[in-house]
Formats: structure tokens, sequence, C-alpha cells
């Protein structure tokens, strides 16, 4: 048995491996062993040969790592930009001692000219004999996801692949949120074929919310389809043994009193919070001056806001809808809205015909929509984006924040529920029909779809019950 000269080093977090100096040999690598109780061993070719004479050919960096295991390799160690690394050129196999000292001259000549040896080296072979799930969802997002809305690619990259997002134009808006470590971002680089229901299983169970947790399904499902049905790839979806999990909504509920505060709040506005000037100086005033301002600009805010809401609560629209309305949508005159419908009318399975769709307004709509076209004198838009008057406004969380807090508003309201409201109330003995109501509400007259709108009010009723009492004779 050879005797080397050893010293252990504890570079690149290898603390179990012994760096060994030896003249390398065919000889030599074949008899290596890795000694007992080392993880590794590796045997730097240097000119001192194991019967201490000195021998020309050796070159620095080169070494001979032996694994606890017997597997062997040659390995280069060097350093590029102050950073060390080591990598491996080969293995006795395929290489002899003679070819890995050339290899290694050659890597050093890239060293000295600036070029990482390693950079364009390194083949993932996984890549070679397989595609990998990250060009999957690259071809997915380029070919069928470029199709659907933005709100649903947004949604993609979110919950699947966050390097598909297309950046947002003020990326500090919102403030930090804490990123999830997403399906796409830990499997990317993995072969789609190698992706089994126990990967996706550990995602799916860390995510808390029900409802993410279906969109994240629905979103790999749709994935993997595609990929089977383009015969990219030739297996089962991988998301058939899960199922989506069970949600049980509660109920927004509103009494009569509850919807008359609420439409009582939505057409006449609070008045704006009064501050007192006279009487103050210097810092107290500037500080008193700037409450005031910011107490005149919130009251914009819910004036736009109570506009909205309005125009939502007396045409039976939905909030998407209104978002996207213009100014030319309104004939003020006869009191005609011609709602952009962007699907159209269906001519057969894959053509629609682009269309608009006209329902009838009330006055304090018209009313509404005017003092809109006050406040935004340059806009196409009715509700246009603050930053960008082109654009539709993205939201109005602050001014349903708001809303939220005056007294008689429930802290469960929502946007939404002014058509549930508006519907509940016209179905409930209003004297109109209901399949007119079911048109004006764009359910295409299908009545059930409507009834499920009815939020089921205990006054509407009332009559039924005295009727029934007058009939049996009760008093």
């Amino acid at each position: 048995m050879y005797k080397l000269s050893t010293w252990a080093v504890h570079e690149n977090n290898e603390k179990h491996s012994i760096l060994a100096k030896a003249y390398l040999t065919d000889q030599l690598v074949r008899s290596a062993s890795c000694a007992t109780g080392k993880s590794q061993e590796i045997i730097c070719d240097c000119p001192s040969d194991l019967d201490g004479k000195i021998r020309n050919g050796s070159i620095a960096g080169l070494g001979l790592r032996v694994t606890a295991q017997g597997a062997k390799s040659f390995v280069h160690t060097f350093r590029y930009n102050g950073k060390f690394k080591r990598h491996v050129i080969g293995t006795p196999a395929n290489l002899n001692v003679a070819s890995a000292r050339l290899k290694v001259q050659q890597r050093s000549l890239e060293i000295e000219q600036g070029i990482d040896p390693s950079a364009h080296q390194q083949v993932d072979f996984r890549k070679k004999h397989g595609k990998t799930l990250g060009e999957i969802i690259d071809a997915y997002v380029e070919q069928r996801l470029s199709e659907t809305s933005q709100k649903n690619q947004d949604e993609f990259a979110s919950l699947v692949a966050p390097w598909t997002r297309v950046p947002p134009k003020n990326p500090h808006r919102g403030g930090t949120r804490k990123k999830r470590v997403t399906f796409g971002d830990k499997l990317q680089d993995e072969l789609v074929d190698n992706i089994k229901p126990s990967d996706i299983a550990p995602f799916i169970a860390a995510i808390s919310s029900n409802h993410v947790a279906n969109k994240t399904l629905r979103h790999l499902k749709s994935l993997f389809n595609w990929a089977i049905r383009m015969q990219i790839i030739d297996m089962r979806n991988p998301c058939d043994p899960f199922r989506m999990r069970k949600i049980v909504k509660q109920r927004r509920d509103y009494t009569p009193d509850q919807v008359r505060e609420i439409a009582k709040l939505v057409f006449n506005p609070p008045m704006p919070r009064v501050v007192n000037l006279s009487g103050l100086k210097g810092e107290e005033k500037r500080l008193a001056a700037l409450e005031a301002g910011r107490a005149t600009v919130e009251h914009e805010q819910m004036l736009e806001f109570c506009a909205f809401m309005g125009i939502l609560f007396l045409t039976m629209a939905r909030p998407a809808e209104l978002k996207n309305a213009r100014f030319d949508h309104f004939d003020l005159d006869r009191l005609i809205w011609h709602k952009h419908n962007t699907k159209g009318i269906k001519l057969s399975r894959a053509t629609y015909e682009y269309a608009f769709r006209s329902v009838p307004i009330h006055p304090k709509v018209a009313d509404l929509v005017r003092s809109q076209r006050i406040r935004w004198q340059e806009s196409n838009l009715l509700f246009p984006n603050h930053s960008d008057q082109t654009q539709p406004r993205d939201n109005f969380k602050r001014g349903l924040k708001r809303f939220k807090e005056l007294e008689g508003i429930p802290s469960y309201f929502q946007l939404y529920d002014l058509k549930r409201m508006a519907i509940s109330m016209m179905i409930s003995g209003a004297g109109v029909r209901r399949d007119a109501v079911s048109h004006l509400a764009d359910h295409r007259g299908n009545i059930e779809t409507t009834l499920l709108y009815d939020l089921g009010m205990v006054d509407p009723l009332r009559p039924v019950t005295e009727r029934l009492g007058q009939i049996l004779g009760v008093e």
C-alpha cells in the first residue's frame, strides 16, 4: 500500500474530504482507494512520485477523486474571479491520466483568457433526453394561455409559474409580499415524464386556503391536459387523483332595513369632515391644513365610489361591466346604456358577432354619468385609472373600506351584493315580470339563474301570511 502526504481542507464545504499529493499514473488510478472512515479522498497531481523521485509532466489543478463506495473521477480544481471551484472532467473509464492532463491544460488556457471553462461545458443531460416542466410551461403560456384573459394569465403566474408574469408598471405598489414557493419554481428543471401525483400532493396540501388550492389544481390540470392533447407528453394527467376541496360559503344576507340604509348612503354620500383652521399658527396650522386636504381628497374619492355603486344598484350591472364602460356607450337623451358585450352573439361553435347589448337606465344614472363627465373631461372611460386615464379603474379597495366603516353598513358588504339586492327586491312582489328582470340582469331569461340572487327577505312575504289568516278567519 502506498503512503501519501495528506492534509485536511475545508473549502467548498468538503469537511470530510482529504487531499493527498502524488504523481498520478494509470497504475495508481487503478489501485487507489479511499481510506476507512472517510467519505472521499482526492489525490492531487504533483511532481513527487511515491518513491520520492521527481517526475516531469504533472499538472497543477488535476486530481483524482475516490469515494468510499469506490467511484473514481478526474477533477479540476481552480479559482475563477476569486472563487474556488472544482469540477469533474471525466472518469477513468473514458480518460487516462495523459488525456486528463491535456484537458486541464486546455481549461487553464481558457481561465487565462478570462473564460470560465465550466460555463459552456455544463450540459443538462435531462434536457437532452426529454422536455422539462419549465419548457412545457413556457410553451403552454405562449400557445394557449396567451389567448385567455390577463386576469387568468396573472393568476397562473402567481400560483404556478412566477417567471411568466409580466412585470408591473409600479412594482412597489402594495408593499412587499411573502414569496410563495410554487410548483413550477420547485420542479422547473424536472423531466415532465418523471412528475407523479406524489410530487404534486405536497404543494396542494401546503396551501391553507381552499379557494387558492382549487385554483392551483385547476391550472395544473389544464397545463397537463394541454400537453397531452398536443402530444408533447404521453402520460396520464398526474392531477387526476386529486379532488377539489369542498367549500362552504357563508351566505351574505341583508334585511330590508339594511338595504334601505345602504341605498341612503349610496345616493346621499356623507358630508366631508370639516377642519377649522382659524386661530391656528405655525406647525399646528400646517398639520391642520394637511388634514383638511386629506379630508377633501377622501370625500372626492367617496363621491366617485358612491357614483359607481349607484349605477350598479340601478342597472343591476356587474362591476367588471361598469369598469370598462365608456361615455359614448350612454345615450343620455333616450336613457339607454349600450353595454359592450365582449363575446357578442354566438353564430356558430367558433364564430361570434361583435355586439352591444342595450338596456334602459334610470334618470339618476344619467345624472351620475354627467357628474363623471365633469370629473374626467379628458378621458373616454367612465371610471378611468387615476395614474393612466386610458386604462379602466383596477379596484375600489380604499373606497370600499371607508364605506364599510360607515354606521349601518355590514362588515361583509361587497360590490356584487348591490346586484343581488336589486334583483331580490324586483322579484319579490314589485309588480314587474320576472323574465324582464332576468333579461335586464343579463341572465338571458333564465329565471332559475335569476332566483339564485334572491336574498329571501322576510317583509315581502308578510302579505302572504296576512292573507292566509284572513282566509282562515283568524283575527
